[in-house]
Order: C-alpha cells, then sequence, then structure tokens
C-alpha cells in the first residue's frame, strides 16, 4: 500500500522538476546560451546527485506549521499540491512549490482539527517577501561591475561569451545541487519514516540504504519533470517578463544563489553572531521568488522600460492563488479520501487532562488553577481542546499550546527492529542507538514520557536553556531525531499501553 502512497510522492517530485529548473537555467536557455537538452542534462545530474548525497527532512519552519501525521494524508496532501502546481505550470507560469505546499498543510490542519502555527505562517510568508526583494536589490547591485566589465573588458567579444558560457554551467551546476539537497524532501519526505525499500548491498564497498533509495527515485521523478515540461517554464523566467542578455542572466543566477545561500547558511550565521553583528534569520526561501525578484531587479536597474509588468502581474497573483487553490483542494480530497475511498488521513490522536498532565504543565511554570473546567476531559481535536483554553483569556496563546502538547495521548512503543527498517538507524549516533536497546520494547502513553526517559541518557538530553548557537543546533537536531522516532514507534490504538 505503501508503494500507491508514494506516487503522490513522486507526482509533486515531477511537478517540481517542471517547475524549479526554470529558476535555475531559464535566463541561460532564453538567452541561447545553453541548449535545452545540455541544461535540462546538467539540471537533471545535479539535482540528483544533491538529492541522493545531502537529502534533507522537511524544514522545522515547516514542521512547526503543521505535521501530516498519517500515511494517507500524505498521500492527499501531496496529491493536492501538485495538482495545483501542475494546474499553473500548464499556463507556463513558474510557482513557489513551498507555497503550494503551505496551503495544502494548513488544508489537512483545518480538516483534521488541528492548530495552525501562525507565527510559523508569518515567518513563512515574510520570507516570500524577502527573497523577492533582496534578491531584486542585489541583481540591481551586481548589474552594475557586470556592465562595467563587458564595456570596459579587453577581451573579445567571443571571449567574453565563452566566459560568461561556462560561469552560467557552473553556478547553474551548483545551484541544482542545493536545490535538490533542500527540496526533494518535499516530494517524498514524509514517506522516509515507512519507507518500504531495504538496505541494498553490492558486493562489501557499495551499499544503499533505504532512504536513500526513496530519495533517489523521487530525485528521477523530479528528473522526469525537467525533461518534459519545464521548458515552458523556463520561457517565461528568461524572456517574458523582461528579455535578458547573457550577461545579465548571469547576473540573474549569481543574485539568486547569493540569496539562497544568504538565508540558508548557518555558518553564515554563526560568524556573524562571533563578530557581534546581528545574525540573518534562517528561513525558508522560495528559489522561484528569488529568481523573478532578480529578473525585476535586472530590468529596475536599466530603467525599467522594458519590463513586462502583464507578465510579472500574473506570475504574482500565481503565488496567492496557489496556495489558495492547494488549501481548497486538501480540504476536499481529503474528504473524498476519508469518506469515499475510507483512507486514513490523519491518527485518531485524543487530548486528556488528567492527573499527570497537570503535574507536567506545573513543572512548566503555568498556572493549573485554571484548568479546572477541563480536568479529566478528552478532546478529540486540538482546535476543541484550545478553544476552551484561551476563551475568557484564561491562558495566552504559547500557553495553550504547552498545554495542548503535554495533554496529546500518543502512544508510542520503542521497536529497534522499525527502526533498522529501511536504514533509518543510521541516522542516529552509536551513543542515541544505545540508550534506544536499553529502552527496547517499553510504551510510553504521551511524547514527553519518551523524552523524559531517554533524557538520563547524555546522547539524547535537550540543553535547557540553551547558551549559545550551539546548544540551540543540538536541541533542533535532537528535536528532528525525537519526530523520526515518534513516526516510526506509534503504537496504533489497539495496541493497548
Amino acid at each position: 500500500m505503501v508503494y500507491f502512497f508514494l506516487l503522490s510522492g513522486l507526482f509533486i517530485g515531477w511537478s517540481m522538476g517542471a517547475n524549479d529548473t526554470g529558476n535555475i537555467f531559464g535566463a541561460a536557455v532564453s538567452t541561447r546560451m545553453i541548449k535545452f537538452r545540455k541544461a535540462a542534462l546538467i539540471a537533471s545530474i545535479f539535482y540528483t546527485l544533491g538529492a541522493f548525497l545531502e537529502g534533507s527532512g522537511p524544514s522545522s519552519t515547516l514542521g512547526r506549521l503543521g505535521t501530516v501525521d498519517a500515511i494517507g494524508g500524505a498521500f492527499t496532501v501531496a496529491l493536492a499540491a501538485a495538482l495545483a502546481i501542475v494546474a499553473i505550470v500548464r499556463l507556463g507560469i513558474p510557482v513557489s512549490v513551498s507555497q503550494t505546499i503551505v496551503g495544502a498543510i494548513i488544508g489537512w490542519n483545518h480538516f483534521s482539527g488541528r492548530i495552525t502555527d501562525f507565527d510559523s505562517l508569518i515567518t513563512i510568508a515574510s520570507s516570500w517577501i524577502i527573497a523577492f526583494i533582496v534578491s531584486a536589490a542585489v541583481a540591481a547591485l551586481f548589474f552594475y561591475p557586470m556592465r562595467w566589465w563587458i564595456n570596459r573588458s579587453r577581451l573579445h567579444l567571443l571571449e567574453q561569451d565563452l566566459i560568461i558560457r561556462y560561469a552560467l554551467v557552473i553556478f547553474g551546476a551548483i545551484a541544482a545541487y542545493f536545490l535538490g539537497a533542500n527540496t526533494i524532501a518535499n516530494a517524498i519526505g514524509v514517506f522516509v519514516p515507512v519507507t518500504p525499500f531495504k538496505d541494498l548491498t553490492i558486493g562489501s564497498v557499495f551499499s544503499l540504504t533505504g532512504v536513500q533509495q526513496l530519495y533517489l527515485i523521487g530525485a528521477l521523478s523530479v528528473v522526469l519533470g525537467i525533461y518534459t515540461y519545464s521548458q515552458k517554464v523556463m520561457g517565461t523566467v528568461g524572456h517574458e517578463i523582461y528579455k535578458l542578455s547573457p550577461a545579465t542572466a548571469l547576473v540573474a543566477l549569481l543574485a539568486e544563489t547569493f540569496v539562497l545561500f544568504l538565508f540558508s547558511s548557518r555558518g553564515l550565521q554563526n560568524f556573524l553572531l562571533s563578530i557581534g553583528l546581528p545574525a540573518i534569520p534562517l528561513v525558508p526561501i522560495s528559489s522561484t521568488q528569488a529568481m523573478v525578484g532578480a529578473v525585476l531587479g535586472i530590468g529596475l536597474a536599466k530603467g525599467g522600460k522594458n519590463i513586462k509588468y502583464n507578465v510579472l502581474g500574473k506570475v504574482t497573483l500565481a503565488w496567492i492563488v496557489a496556495p489558495l487553490m492547494a488549501f481548497f483542494l486538501a480540504f476536499i480530497a481529503l474528504f473524498i479520501s476519508q469518506n469515499v475511498f475510507e483512507l486514513q488521513v490523519r491518527l485518531p490522536i485524543t487530548y486528556t487532562v488528567d492527573k499527570a498532565a497537570v503535574k507536567e504543565i506545573e513543572k512548566q511554570g503555568i498556572d493549573t488553577k485554571n484548568l479546572s473546567f477541563v480536568n479529566l476531559r478528552t478532546f478529540n481535536s486540538e482546535r476543541g481542546l484550545y478553544k476552551e483554553l484561551v476563551q475568557d483569556d484564561f491562558y495566552t496563546h504559547e500557553e495553550a499550546k504547552t498545554i495542548i502538547q503535554i495533554c496529546e495521548n500518543y502512544p508510542l512503543q520503542v521497536n529497534l527492529e522499525l527502526l533498522n527498517k529501511g536504514g533509518l538507524n543510521r541516522r542516529f549516533t552509536a551513543e542515541q542507538l544505545e540508550a534506544l536497546s536499553k529502552l527496547d520494547g517499553m510504551k510510553f502513553k504521551r511524547k514527553w514520557n519518551l523524552i523524559q526517559a531517554l533524557s538520563e541518557y547524555p546522547a539524547w538530553k535537550l540543553i535547557e536553556p540553551p547558551q549559545s548557537e550551539a546548544d540551540k543546533k543540538h536541541n533542533e537536531d535532537l528535536k528532528s531525531d525525537f519526530d523520526i522516532l515518534y513516526k516510526v514507534f506509534y503504537l496504533p490504538p489497539n495496541n493497548k499501553i
């Protein structure tokens, strides 16, 4: 059954290939510096390498926005997002994949009675605007030294052309590599805990884990999208918004790469903090907004006369329509999947304010006097408990979120055999696995019960409160590890604790 569900992930991978490649090579192809087939080949090779060698899980910000907890729901949400992307890509308009997925996730939250973390939503949405503006500004700044070099260089025009051509290929390959590393999880990251593939060993040297095979297949679906449907989007990015020359095509690519690095480099953030400067926030940046912003910035730097604002308007409208379309498609599709096809689109999670939960809430420094009206009550959704907690201003939004997390009934059983399936054990250190082995077979009622049990071992201990960026990074990595454990060790309701 997992293979069937995986099809929606591969579908969204195909739509990503049809859309995202235009952000990298659109300008180069439209200026005829690179032929489409060569651009597609380079993008395919380096995207696959990035996904296979460095494929990462979903961003923590998206995870805070909402985590689809059932495979049937993941299938439906991915399908809804892919359909929204394909509908807009058919018009030749580049659309942000991350935007569309955000819309679909919020649709799942609404359908499942989950609370949407609006702080995370604001962070993500503001990053789309920031990416566009900063990319436009950087491209405009890069344009002037490029123009100076073109006008003052003593190189022959053909030599300049050759340098630009090689630069487009090199930076395009680099961008494709990191695009694969950072975005492949949008397509199939949710399937990592239940990967159906076994570890594959060839001889005594070469081996592929189940997770690596999953990323590889996801990357191949992106490659299929690159070859079958990306050429039309490349045209929109490359010349329909503003007609670029080979030199300005390179400027646009450099600006996009720079902005993506700027907002995703932890090393840069730590360096700025070490010298006493304010750190640049690490937020998910859309490559679509970055490239379109770069193209617009170049057009404005050249006076703005030849910018096709009608095309720019269509692109901007698509950025608004895509998440809204994905939201409604996801909600409708989830209803159909659950009620017509009888798929499990959400786990049957409940929330109980019992004695153990109240004691843990007190440990968090939250006043429990106002919990009397919900004491010993069980709620079937986050939203139901949340409304009771915030009515009459009993608790703040943050306090209510903490209480809900503590009261969540999420049965778990440590099972190393499940963790070893597909090579998920390779995600953890030897010390972490040793600690898990000592808890093998043990059952827990709630997530925080497992955290407390593992916190007895240094390899699983969170640093509270974090004193430095290194401490924060340590905690973020551990929370990501815990998220994997929750999905793998989840115990269905028919297995009583």
